[in-house]
């Protein structure tokens, strides 16, 4: 692994670790239990002790965020290489965790917190950012995006580039469709996150048939 992948991961890190001092400094104004979860209602049904998620919760979070960071570097390592695609992953996690973890503390000392303004924008901003970045990971035979191995496609260059564009594409306009729905009830969200679910697994399925068939 490279120096600049060291730092990247070292900082990345740092910044998820640096949530619990935060939570400390709040520690005292803190309930006994906090709110973790909430339902598509916007109301809370699940809590965590406060010294779980004050403490805990960051460090699970660092335990995600290293599997992930360490998946796609390995990958890289095996494959192609998506620089700019490797420090968006890089940062997904520090930037969920900064998020849901202030978000959960405001919430529990009192705050008038929108938690599902919040979740939507980060699932929003997550899919448009990763599907505007996928098309620029490079694809060599047998390989799509870094590292992962594809039997069947071994010998479609062309269909592997134009199902990156494809993906993209379609992260970027369920990212922006996901948004809007704050405008809506909180239904029409859910309906929106499976309807681009759908839209991923058809995609794959059909670039997958139309290269069996040649």
């Amino acid at each position: 692994m490279t120096k600049n992948k060291w730092r990247t991961l070292i900082l990345t890190s740092l910044v998820i670790l640096s949530t619990m001092i935060y939570g400390a400094s709040q520690y005292a104004s803190l309930p006994k239990t906090l709110v973790t979860h909430w339902g598509i209602d916007n109301e809370p049904n699940g809590w965590m002790p406060k010294a779980a998620v004050v403490y805990g919760l960051p460090l699970l979070m660092l335990a995600f965020h290293l599997l992930c960071v360490g998946v796609t570097y390995a990958a890289a390592a095996r494959g192609p290489k998506a620089p700019k695609l490797e420090r968006v992953i890089a940062w997904i996690f520090p930037v969920i965790t900064v998020v849901a973890y202030v978000t959960t503390i405001r919430y529990a000392q009192g705050a008038n917190v929108d938690t599902r303004l919040w979740a939507v924008t980060l699932i929003a901003a997550l899919l448009i950012v990763l599907g505007n970045y996928l098309p620029t990971a490079p694809v060599k035979r047998g390989w799509v995006g870094f590292g992962i191995r594809v039997p069947w496609s071994t010998n479609a260059q062309a269909a592997l580039q134009k199902l990156a564009r494809t993906l993209g594409y379609t992260m970027v306009g369920s990212g922006a469709a996901i948004l809007l729905t704050l405008f809506f009830p909180p239904m029409v969200t859910w309906v929106a996150i499976l309807a681009f679910i759908a839209a991923i697994l058809i995609e794959l399925a059909v670039a997958y048939f139309r290269q069996k068939s040649r």
